[in-house]
């Protein structure tokens, strides 16, 4: 049952992309459903197959688990009537002195957004763990990562096909030509981070296909090595190859300068702890010249797509730089609304409700600015500083931890591998954009973060 359960949290996961970047209520209810669903059927499988799945060891997460409980806590406290508290948001009072009543105010000012934002984020919590406890058996990881990467290709796919033929449609759903890669995305940088984690993923993959290919090749000569990898291109090596140059000529595609950059950094920073953990591990498997020589490859690859593929992006880099003004001067009235409600917060998800009383004429045309494209500076908004800090402080112990499980791994450290590249990207990106306000990124990352955590140690019993 639990080799069901994979495959289903796997598609939920990889069809999330097509419901317009599952950005809609509707879609945040199903999602919400189909996880809840899943930890339903994972808990059965456990029970039926208890002998069998390696130990859960819950407590080595226990401590990131309460700190972001306790400001999903707190969120769940704004959203309740406090009577006429002082605690209550301002807005309250103006309202009730409108319609010549008293009215129970509460700290968000608009709880209906702050429920929503709550659901949201117990969904990607729920496939987290989902995620973490199948992927504690090597085989249901391996399932899992191997749906995921496909998915992600066909809509890779899907959007390569949308721009090729300027198709004005995401289905069936109505949507201009931009001239760049959203497959079933509203905005291109939401596209950019998703495939972003995809390549991530496929180049984890890569990787550990060449490592294999390369097994005890020290003493081998050029024409061996050639021939070892010649053999593994025909397999699955050759496949997930594919499937990486697929991602990354999408995420060029997409043109976006931030999803992009970060894309890159974060292909490199894998690069570099297997690069690390190779020079302290000289005489591990697949270490050696062999090794070098394959980091040498997938480098020149990256680096050629990029040139193919990547002209649009460096011109706007060259012209623009990483941020436009507008996003400049967001950030300064988001900090300063930031200090109006630095404690209690103004309610998780509430920046479209507070930050109009903030902006001046930001950018010339847009009257709906509902994103702080600082996803670290609404959070901050929307729970208040200490719990914020608390959130924050969970998903940098979540990196720590995947981070040290892939040097102390000798076999399936791969999983570490792509989760820990995958929070540079997620983390970099957040900087600058909303990347896990999109539910198809924050549930793809999710899904990453518990595939890395559980294989981050033995999963012996």
């Amino acid at each position: 049952m639990s080799a069901v359960a994979s495959v289903l949290i796997a598609i939920v996961v990889g069809l999330s992309p097509f419901w317009l970047g599952s950005n809609r209520p509707l879609a945040w209810s199903m999602n919400a459903v189909m996880a809840g669903g899943l930890l339903v059927l994972i808990c059965m499988s456990l029970h039926l197959e208890a002998r069998r799945h390696p130990a859960l060891m819950i407590s080595k997460l226990s401590v990131p688990v309460v700190m972001f409980g306790l400001g999903l806590l707190w969120a769940v406290v704004q959203i309740l009537p406090l009577g006429s508290s002082i605690a209550g948001h301002p807005a309250w009072q103006v309202a009730g002195d409108v319609f010549g009543r008293d009215m129970a105010s509460s700290i968000s000012i608009n709880p209906p957004e702050t429920v929503w934002a709550i659901l949201r984020y117990l969904t990607a919590a729920a496939v987290l763990l989902g995620a973490y406890v199948l992927a504690r058996s090597v085989r249901n990881a391996q399932t899992i990562l191997r749906v995921f990467v496909i998915l992600a290709g066909l809509a890779a796919l899907y959007g390569l096909t949308r721009l090729s033929l300027s198709l004005d449609k995401i289905l069936w759903f109505d949507e201009p030509d931009s001239g760049y890669l959203t497959s079933g995305f509203i905005n291109r940088n939401s596209a950019a981070t998703y495939f972003g984690m995809a390549c991530l993923a496929s180049m984890g993959l890569v990787i550990l296909h060449v490592r294999s290919a390369l097994q005890s090749t020290v003493q081998d000569g050029g024409r061996d090595l050639v021939r070892k990898l010649s053999l593994a291109m025909s397999g699955m090596l050759g496949f997930d190859l594919v499937l990486f140059v697929l991602m990354l000529v999408s995420v060029l595609a997409t043109g976006s300068r931030g999803g992009i950059s970060f894309t890159v950094a974060a292909m490199f920073f894998m690069v570099v702890l297997y690069s690390v953990k190779t020079t302290t591990r000289s005489r591990s498997a697949g270490g050696g010249p062999a090794w070098m020589a394959s980091i040498l490859a997938i480098t020149v690859l990256i680096l050629g797509i990029i040139e193919l593929s990547g002209a649009r992006l460096m011109g706007r880099l060259l012209n623009q730089g990483i941020e436009a003004d507008s996003r400049l001067e967001t950030y300064a009235r988001t900090w300063e609304a930031v200090r109006d409600y630095l404690y209690l917060g103004s309610g998780l998800g509430t920046f479209q409700d507070v930050f109009p009383a903030y902006r001046l004429e930001l950018s010339a045309g847009r009257h709906v600015w509902d994103k702080a494209h600082n996803d670290y500076l609404e959070l901050v908004l929307g729970l208040g500083l200490p719990a914020a800090t608390l959130v924050l402080s969970g998903f940098a112990i979540l990196f720590f931890k995947v981070t040290r499980g892939f040097f102390a791994r000798h076999r399936d450290s791969h999983y570490a591998a792509i989760a820990a590249a995958a929070c540079v990207l997620i983390g970099l990106h957040s900087l600058v954009d909303f990347s896990l306000q999109i539910q198809a990124n924050a549930l793809g990352f999710a899904l990453l973060l518990g595939l890395g955590l559980a294989q981050s140690w033995s999963t012996r019993r």
